[in-house]
Protein backbone atom coordinates (compact mmCIF):
# COMPACT_ATOMS: atom_id res chain seq x y z
CA UNK A 1 0.00 0.00 0.00
CA UNK A 2 3.03 2.66 0.98
CA UNK A 3 4.09 2.16 -2.97
CA UNK A 4 0.48 2.84 -4.82
CA UNK A 5 0.33 6.28 -1.65
CA UNK A 6 3.97 7.03 -2.61
CA UNK A 7 3.31 7.49 -6.38
CA UNK A 8 -0.16 9.12 -5.87
CA UNK A 9 1.15 11.61 -4.03
CA UNK A 10 4.39 11.93 -6.21
CA UNK A 11 1.60 12.35 -8.76
CA UNK A 12 0.15 15.13 -6.79
CA UNK A 13 3.85 16.84 -6.19
CA UNK A 14 4.36 16.90 -9.58
CA UNK A 15 1.04 18.52 -10.54
CA UNK A 16 1.70 21.25 -7.68
CA UNK A 17 4.67 22.11 -9.00
CA UNK A 18 3.14 22.55 -12.42
CA UNK A 19 1.11 25.16 -11.34
CA UNK A 20 3.18 26.95 -8.19
CA UNK A 21 6.48 27.00 -9.76
CA UNK A 22 6.23 26.59 -13.48
CA UNK A 23 2.48 29.11 -13.26
CA UNK A 24 0.46 26.02 -15.45
CA UNK A 25 -2.86 26.91 -17.10
CA UNK A 26 -5.68 24.81 -17.48
CA UNK A 27 -4.59 23.97 -21.26
CA UNK A 28 -0.74 23.06 -19.89
CA UNK A 29 -2.38 20.74 -17.96
CA UNK A 30 -5.06 19.22 -20.49
CA UNK A 31 -1.51 18.98 -22.57
CA UNK A 32 -0.36 16.49 -20.12
CA UNK A 33 -3.48 14.46 -19.85
CA UNK A 34 -5.70 15.59 -17.32
CA UNK A 35 -9.21 16.42 -18.42
CA UNK A 36 -10.62 19.34 -18.73
CA UNK A 37 -12.76 19.27 -15.17
CA UNK A 38 -9.89 18.00 -12.97
CA UNK A 39 -7.92 20.64 -14.52
CA UNK A 40 -10.23 23.42 -13.34
CA UNK A 41 -10.49 21.53 -10.20
CA UNK A 42 -6.95 21.70 -9.41
CA UNK A 43 -6.80 25.13 -10.21
CA UNK A 44 -9.51 26.15 -8.25
CA UNK A 45 -7.26 25.36 -4.56
CA UNK A 46 -3.75 25.53 -6.00
CA UNK A 47 -2.44 28.88 -7.11
CA UNK A 48 0.54 30.33 -9.45
CA UNK A 49 3.34 31.28 -6.33
CA UNK A 50 4.04 34.88 -6.89
CA UNK A 51 8.04 36.58 -7.58
CA UNK A 52 9.72 38.59 -6.23
CA UNK A 53 10.80 41.05 -9.14
CA UNK A 54 14.16 39.83 -9.13
CA UNK A 55 13.60 36.72 -9.28
CA UNK A 56 13.20 34.01 -12.01
CA UNK A 57 12.12 29.97 -12.07
CA UNK A 58 13.07 28.32 -15.13
CA UNK A 59 10.78 25.89 -16.95
CA UNK A 60 11.88 22.50 -18.29
CA UNK A 61 10.52 20.83 -21.23
CA UNK A 62 7.01 18.78 -21.16
CA UNK A 63 8.98 15.80 -23.32
CA UNK A 64 5.64 16.41 -25.80
CA UNK A 65 6.05 16.41 -29.28
CA UNK A 66 7.59 19.70 -31.11
CA UNK A 67 5.21 22.52 -30.99
CA UNK A 68 5.64 26.07 -32.40
CA UNK A 69 3.85 28.87 -30.39
CA UNK A 70 2.59 31.47 -32.95
CA UNK A 71 2.92 34.75 -31.33
CA UNK A 72 2.11 38.12 -32.93
CA UNK A 73 5.57 40.15 -32.88
CA UNK A 74 5.68 43.89 -33.07
CA UNK A 75 8.57 46.54 -33.48
CA UNK A 76 9.15 45.85 -29.67
CA UNK A 77 9.53 41.94 -29.66
CA UNK A 78 11.70 42.20 -33.01
CA UNK A 79 14.35 44.30 -31.21
CA UNK A 80 14.68 41.87 -28.66
CA UNK A 81 15.16 38.47 -30.75
CA UNK A 82 18.52 40.15 -32.00
CA UNK A 83 19.68 39.26 -28.50
CA UNK A 84 18.59 35.77 -29.31
CA UNK A 85 15.04 36.23 -26.72
CA UNK A 86 11.49 36.60 -26.81
CA UNK A 87 9.75 38.10 -23.65
CA UNK A 88 5.93 37.94 -22.97
CA UNK A 89 4.57 39.73 -19.83
CA UNK A 90 2.43 37.46 -18.25
CA UNK A 91 -0.60 40.01 -18.58
CA UNK A 92 -1.50 39.76 -22.08
CA UNK A 93 -3.72 37.37 -23.60
CA UNK A 94 -2.32 34.46 -24.94
CA UNK A 95 0.57 32.94 -23.34
CA UNK A 96 3.39 30.48 -24.37
CA UNK A 97 2.18 27.18 -23.12
CA UNK A 98 4.56 25.06 -21.40
CA UNK A 99 4.70 22.15 -24.29
CA UNK A 100 6.25 24.60 -26.72
CA UNK A 101 9.58 23.67 -28.05
CA UNK A 102 9.90 26.81 -30.75
CA UNK A 103 8.75 30.41 -31.39
CA UNK A 104 7.36 31.62 -35.31
CA UNK A 105 5.92 35.24 -35.44
CA UNK A 106 4.80 36.17 -39.27
CA UNK A 107 6.93 38.71 -41.34
CA UNK A 108 4.72 40.13 -44.56
CA UNK A 109 1.62 37.30 -44.28
CA UNK A 110 4.37 34.49 -43.93
CA UNK A 111 5.67 32.77 -41.64
CA UNK A 112 9.26 32.85 -42.86
CA UNK A 113 11.15 30.62 -39.97
CA UNK A 114 10.73 28.84 -36.38
CA UNK A 115 13.21 29.43 -33.91
CA UNK A 116 13.75 26.32 -31.45
CA UNK A 117 13.17 27.53 -27.50
CA UNK A 118 16.50 26.22 -25.79
CA UNK A 119 15.36 27.67 -22.27
CA UNK A 120 12.51 29.20 -20.86
CA UNK A 121 12.18 31.09 -17.50
CA UNK A 122 9.50 32.31 -15.58
CA UNK A 123 10.42 35.77 -14.27
CA UNK A 124 9.02 38.50 -11.61
CA UNK A 125 9.70 41.17 -13.90
CA UNK A 126 12.54 42.17 -16.28
CA UNK A 127 15.02 43.25 -13.09
CA UNK A 128 15.26 39.44 -12.60
CA UNK A 129 16.80 38.18 -16.34
CA UNK A 130 20.44 38.77 -14.48
CA UNK A 131 19.34 35.79 -12.56
CA UNK A 132 18.73 33.75 -15.64
CA UNK A 133 21.42 32.17 -17.67
CA UNK A 134 20.44 33.55 -20.68
CA UNK A 135 23.90 33.78 -22.39
CA UNK A 136 22.58 37.35 -24.16
CA UNK A 137 21.47 39.07 -20.22
CA UNK A 138 24.19 41.62 -20.09
CA UNK A 139 23.28 42.97 -23.75
CA UNK A 140 19.57 42.73 -22.92
CA UNK A 141 19.97 44.54 -19.45
CA UNK A 142 22.05 47.01 -21.20
CA UNK A 143 18.57 48.02 -22.98
CA UNK A 144 17.71 51.70 -21.53
CA UNK A 145 13.86 50.47 -22.01
CA UNK A 146 13.86 47.44 -20.55
CA UNK A 147 11.67 47.72 -16.95
CA UNK A 148 9.39 50.08 -18.50
CA UNK A 149 8.12 47.19 -21.20
CA UNK A 150 8.18 44.25 -18.52
CA UNK A 151 7.45 45.75 -14.84
CA UNK A 152 5.72 42.46 -13.80
CA UNK A 153 5.67 38.92 -14.56
CA UNK A 154 6.79 37.75 -17.77
CA UNK A 155 8.09 34.80 -19.95
CA UNK A 156 11.39 34.61 -20.84
CA UNK A 157 12.43 32.20 -23.86
CA UNK A 158 15.88 31.92 -25.30
CA UNK A 159 16.29 31.15 -28.71
CA UNK A 160 18.01 28.65 -31.27
CA UNK A 161 19.21 29.06 -34.50
CA UNK A 162 16.18 29.78 -37.12
CA UNK A 163 14.52 26.81 -38.92
CA UNK A 164 13.33 28.05 -42.41
CA UNK A 165 9.58 27.19 -42.90
CA UNK A 166 8.10 29.63 -45.57
CA UNK A 167 5.23 29.02 -45.20
CA UNK A 168 1.80 31.74 -46.18
CA UNK A 169 -0.65 32.58 -43.30
CA UNK A 170 -3.84 32.50 -46.15
CA UNK A 171 -5.52 34.94 -44.19
CA UNK A 172 -7.24 37.89 -45.72
CA UNK A 173 -5.44 41.12 -45.96
CA UNK A 174 -5.81 43.58 -43.49
CA UNK A 175 -8.07 46.41 -43.06
CA UNK A 176 -5.75 49.11 -45.13
CA UNK A 177 -4.99 46.15 -47.76
CA UNK A 178 -1.72 45.34 -45.93
CA UNK A 179 0.03 42.20 -45.39
CA UNK A 180 -1.77 40.09 -42.64
CA UNK A 181 -0.14 38.81 -39.31
CA UNK A 182 -0.70 36.36 -36.96
CA UNK A 183 -3.53 37.95 -34.61
CA UNK A 184 -3.12 36.03 -31.37
CA UNK A 185 -0.42 33.48 -29.70
CA UNK A 186 -1.72 29.81 -31.65
CA UNK A 187 0.05 26.78 -31.06
CA UNK A 188 0.57 23.97 -33.95
CA UNK A 189 2.62 20.85 -34.03
CA UNK A 190 6.07 21.52 -35.55
CA UNK A 191 5.27 18.22 -37.62
CA UNK A 192 2.15 19.29 -39.20
CA UNK A 193 3.64 22.80 -39.74
CA UNK A 194 6.63 21.69 -42.41
CA UNK A 195 4.03 19.28 -44.03
CA UNK A 196 1.67 22.53 -44.83
CA UNK A 197 5.04 24.36 -45.96
CA UNK A 198 5.89 21.00 -48.33
CA UNK A 199 2.59 20.75 -49.78
CA UNK A 200 2.58 24.60 -50.42
CA UNK A 201 -0.28 25.01 -48.08
CA UNK A 202 -1.29 28.02 -46.04
CA UNK A 203 -0.94 28.18 -42.08
CA UNK A 204 -5.24 28.12 -42.35
CA UNK A 205 -4.93 24.02 -43.30
CA UNK A 206 -2.67 23.84 -40.00
CA UNK A 207 -4.96 22.37 -36.77
CA UNK A 208 -4.42 23.79 -33.98
CA UNK A 209 -2.37 22.06 -31.10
Amino acid sequence: MSNVLDALNATDRAIRQLIEAFGASRRDLMDVGMADYTARKWLGKVMVCPLASTKSVRVPSLGLPDTVALVPMGELGRRYLRHDVYIRDARLRGQIRLRATHLGWSDGGRIENVRPITQRWRIGSAAAIDSTTVASWPAITAEPDLIDHWPGPATLVELGAPMTIGLPLGFAPNSTGGAPAIPGVRHVLLADLLAAACASGTLTDVATA
